[in-house]
Parts: C-alpha cells; sequence; structure tokens
C-alpha cells in the first residue's frame, strides 16, 4: 500500500508539473538512437497472525524481484529492448511458537519489451511497455522438491520516468495487465497442471522502483 501511495503522489507531481509547464515548449523527449540500461527492485514483506483455540499461529512472508534490461530508440520516444530478471520468496508458518512449515521458490525471467514515452514536463514521462515474459520458476515446500513451473505472460505495464540528471533517471512502474499461461509439474507426483488467465494484477510483486542511465 505504501508503494502504491507513493507511485500515486509521484503522478501527482507529474501532472502538477505539467501544468506548470504547460506555456513552454518543452517536453521531455527521448531521440532516435538513445540507449539506456536500467536496474529496477520490487520489496515485498508481510505478517500475519491470529489466536486459535489452544495456540497463536503466525504467517511470515518475504520476497524480492530485481529486474535488469538494455534498450534502443529506433524512433524517439520508442524504445526496443531485452530484460533479464530474479526473484525469491519465502513463508514460515508458526503455531505457538514452533516452527510448522516452510516454502522457499525462485524465478528467472527473460522478457523482450517495446516501450513509448510521453513527455509532459522538462523532466517528466510517463510511459506504456509492452512485454512478453518468460519465468521458470522452482518451489519448495519443508525442503523437498515440490514443483517447477513455466509461465508466458503477454501484456503491459505503465510507468513514470523522472530525470534526476541529464542521464539518470528515477523510475517506477505499477501494475500489470495481460494474458498469462502456465504450465505446473509437481516433481513428486509427476502431475501436470495448465493455467490460463487475463487479469489486471496491483500487487506488490509488481510494483518496482529503479534507476535508468540514458547515453
Amino acid at each position: 500500500m505504501k508503494k502504491i501511495t507513493l507511485f500515486v503522489c509521484l503522478l501527482i507531481i507529474a501532472f502538477v508539473n505539467a501544468q506548470d509547464n504547460q506555456n513552454q515548449t518543452d517536453k521531455l523527449t527521448f531521440e532516435k538512437g538513445t540507449q539506456f540500461v536500467n536496474l529496477n527492485l520490487s520489496l515485498r514483506s508481510d505478517a500475519s497472525d491470529f489466536q486459535g483455540t489452544t495456540q497463536a499461529q503466525e504467517s511470515k512472508n518475504f520476497g524480492f524481484s530485481i529486474n535488469s534490461s538494455y534498450a534502443y530508440a529506433i524512433n524517439n520516444n520508442l524504445f526496443l529492448g531485452l530484460g533479464v530478471g530474479y526473484s525469491k520468496n519465502t513463508n514460515e508458518y508458526t503455531v505457538g511458537g514452533v516452527l510448522e512449515s516452510e516454502s522457499s521458490g525462485e524465478s528467472y525471467q527473460i522478457f523482450p519489451y517495446v516501450r513509448y514515452y510521453k513527455g509532459i514536463g522538462e523532466k517528466l514521462a510517463l510511459y506504456i511497455q509492452g512485454e512478453v515474459r518468460y519465468s521458470h520458476f522452482e518451489n519448495e515446500f519443508n525442503a523437498l522438491n515440490d514443483n517447477t513451473s513455466n509461465n508466458f505472460f503477454f501484456g503491459v505495464r505503465p510507468g513514470i520516468t523522472y530525470m534526476l540528471h541529464k542521464n539518470l533517471a528515477l523510475e517506477t512502474s505499477i501494475g500489470a495487465l495481460g494474458y498469462t499461461t502456465s504450465k505446473i509439474e509437481s516433481n513428486q507426483s509427476n502431475a501436470e497442471t495448465r493455467r490460463n488467465a487475463f487479469d489486471l494484477s496491483l500487487n506488490t510483486s509488481n510494483v518496482f522502483f529503479g534507476l535508468n542511465y540514458y547515453f
């Protein structure tokens, strides 16, 4: 929720700045031939507890994701890029202070994308990114290699960019809208499950903050 609030605040700042500059012709533009590299990070941490009939129960979750990419402007404000990512998640469940179960998972991703910027001020721009993302997940439950999954995501992500310097920018993106197809395989039962879904995700796993370097 804090990340979503921060993103909304950045959007408000962006539009206020755009109003302040409405009489100016200069808007942030990335010229054809511009390149950038970036590094984005997402963190998730939460805990919940409740009192059972006899003992207190608690669940703790932690996760992070990191993405890095390179992009080249094939036209003004229009970039083609390629990125890679890694994520890690853990969960612990305790009853009466005693660990009952734990699970962990990690994933590796690769995603080609197209990004278009729309300048709304001298230092601010909104962008929309269309991407195809492949993810390979490995999950363990109580130290057992439980299952693996392979996912494809086809969709879009919105974001905002603020130039801190001529070559350095702060970037944030929130949410994802698109179609996901998954194949999940259990290494214990050899069972296979397929899932297809079209949805809008606004959870913290799709909230990223990072830095871009343009050259």
